[in-house]
């Protein structure tokens, strides 16, 4: 699962970052998003291992369409390291709006929920589904940014193909950090992401060799 996007000229920056997502609009994306079915995949388990060490918020800033626009995200991994959700706030001018990536196994008419610690869950449409996510976008205010601040907790709630719920989480610890920080320089952050995948796929390999052995270990034993 990506959980990424390029957003027009800082496409080599987010295409790799976990700041990355799509700068996408409304209309004809979410259009398409709601006629066509989310693409058949595997269910995730949203695990709440702590067998990684989760990604902490982070905030990248760049110029797009002449105007800077921030990204602050935190993603969600599973026990595995895979990218099971993201969620991000995006500062574009005046705008403010929140995105949320989830695996592509979702019943999409309903969108999904978000809610904050125990408060009143917020709903999210989604504006376009591929075979590796399903992006949901709306447009968010101060208020709800100072929630975000003030909160514990984010909860995402979405639906499967047959209508069960499927729920992650993600900690806010951090978020009012990031958001009023500075923003990380694009090759910084690129360089950050880059160091995160290799030490990923470092734990990867290494759980396959172990596996490997064990299987050799039992057949050697038969």
């Amino acid at each position: 699962m990506s959980l990424t996007r390029k957003p027009l000229r800082l496409a080599s920056l987010f295409a790799r970052t976990a700041g990355a997502a799509a700068l996408l609009t409304f209309g004809a994306a979410s259009a398409a998003a709601q006629d066509q079915p989310a693409a058949a995949a595997p269910e995730p388990a949203p695990s709440t291992g702590q067998s990684v060490t989760q990604p902490e918020w982070e905030k990248v800033c760049g110029d797009v369409s002449d105007q800077q626009e921030c990204h602050t995200s935190r993603r969600r991994l599973a026990a595995t390291g895979q990218p099971i959700a993201q969620i991000m706030i995006i500062e574009r001018g005046d705008k403010k709006l929140v995105q949320v990536a989830v695996p592509p196994v979702a019943l999409i008419q309903p969108g999904l929920q978000l809610k904050i610690d125990e408060g009143e869950a917020t709903g999210v449409k989604y504006v376009v589904c591929t075979p590796g996510e399903c992006l949901a976008l709306g447009e968010i205010n101060d208020e709800y940014v100072g929630r975000l601040k003030n909160g514990g907790n984010l909860f995402i709630s979405m639906l499967n193909p047959q209508g069960k719920p499927v729920n992650f989480d993600i900690s806010l610890g951090g978020f009012t950090a990031a958001y009023d920080g500075p923003g990380l320089d694009p090759q910084e952050a690129q360089a950050r992401q880059q160091k995160l995948e290799d030490e990923l796929k470092r734990k990867a390999d290494e759980a396959r060799q172990q596996l490997l052995q064990l299987q050799q270990q039992q057949t050697s034993t038969q």
